[in-house]
């Protein structure tokens, strides 16, 4: 599968399969994915060549797309090994929940998720 489409919130594949975080928010704190970091990748860290990110095939399960970097966010992993960096955020004073899940919606209603907590970079102040 191919990305797309970036949101803030989600990134949209080419088979319709949608890829989104999700975090109860409250009043005084971020938790959150950056996917929109993905528009920036237009070299691969593997050949060093230009490339298009829309152009590369992506896995299409949730626990073979992502691979976690502690404490930091986690990588997009595509069919061929390349992986791309998506920074994971909780931004609070230290009273609310840090927690963030990703979930792979696929078609007829099936969806896969993935707690991701223990990827989150904490920026409590």
């Amino acid at each position: 599968m191919k990305i797309k489409e970036f949101k803030e919130e989600s990134i949209i594949f080419d088979n319709d399969y949608k890829l989104e975080y999700y975090h109860e928010q409250d009043c005084c704190e971020s938790v959150y994915a950056e996917f929109e970091i993905l528009k920036d990748y237009n070299v691969s860290l593997v050949t060093g060549k230009n490339i298009d990110i829309k152009e590369i095939d992506f896995e299409e399960s949730l626990t073979k797309l992502v691979e976690g970097v502690k404490e930091a966010g986690f990588n997009m992993v595509s069919k061929i090994g390349e992986k791309f960096f998506v920074p994971c955020y909780n931004s609070q004073n230290g009273y609310y929940s840090g927690d963030l899940e990703l979930i792979l919606y696929k078609e007829n209603n099936v969806r896969e998720e993935l707690d991701i907590s223990d990827f989150v970079e904490d920026d409590i102040y």
